[in-house]
């Protein structure tokens, strides 16, 4: 496989980030968790890519609040539930 060196600037936050996930994988450099994780993004199925995460959270927020929510004693009940 032919490969090429880039040369990228990052945002001090996304290198937390980075940092944080290098720390839970097997991966020993920072190089090879960055080519992990670009190659995982490049593999989301669009639906994934396009998705807005932020908007979907503040309305599973906001309807967390307004008390719209169910909680289950045991899966049987809950897939029972679903069943519905």
């Amino acid at each position: 496989m032919e490969t090429r060196a880039l040369t990228i600037t990052l945002p001090d936050n996304v290198l937390r980030e980075i940092k944080k996930y290098k720390k839970l994988s097997p991966k020993k450099t920072t190089e090879a968790v960055v080519k992990e994780l670009i190659k995982y993004a490049l593999t989301l199925p669009p639906y994934f890519k396009n998705f807005d995460w932020k908007k979907a959270e503040a309305r599973a927020d906001k309807e967390i609040l307004a008390g719209k929510i169910k909680s289950f004693d045991s899966l049987e009940d809950f897939l029972s539930d679903l069943k519905k």
